[in-house]
């Protein structure tokens, strides 16, 4: 057999062996579906009034409040400051103020086991005295 007709069906039939295992449609696919955020499993979420949600949770000793947009997607907290009182149905309620740390706020280290009571959360935009947001919630 002629060495340079070997050659070319040699060729072709790794050039179809190739073209059997591409997809059929020239154009590529991509995924253009975007991410699904969810809220946090952990902690309690609340539903904002102006839209978007916040996750009030403890960490350690620290209350941490998270900032969700409509899409529960996280982000930097859109209030400057809050305060945050804890009531107990043992022992005395518990005042703290939450300043910003990073992308939360979050009071200092002052919230001590058992984390079982009733939260009455204050969310200030502003440097008055007046809240912008109130929340009144039993956690867990």
């Amino acid at each position: 057999m002629n060495p340079m007709l070997k050659y070319s069906l040699v060729a072709l039939a790794a050039f179809l062996s190739l073209a059997a295992t591409k997809p059929s449609s020239s154009t590529p696919k991509k995924d253009t579906q975007e991410p699904v955020y969810k809220l946090p499993e952990t902690g309690v979420n609340q539903q904002r009034p102006q839209g978007g949600w916040i996750n009030v949770e403890p960490q350690g000793t620290r209350l941490v409040v998270k900032f969700f947009d409509k899409e529960k997607k996280p982000m930097a907290p859109d209030v400057a400051r809050g305060l945050v009182r804890l009531k107990y149905s043992s022992k005395n309620p518990v005042q703290a103020v939450l300043t910003q740390a990073g992308e939360t706020l979050a009071t200092p280290a002052t919230i001590r086991p058992p984390h079982n009571y009733l939260v009455i959360l204050s969310l200030f935009a502003g440097a008055g005295d007046e809240a912008s947001e109130s929340y009144t919630f039993k956690y867990p």
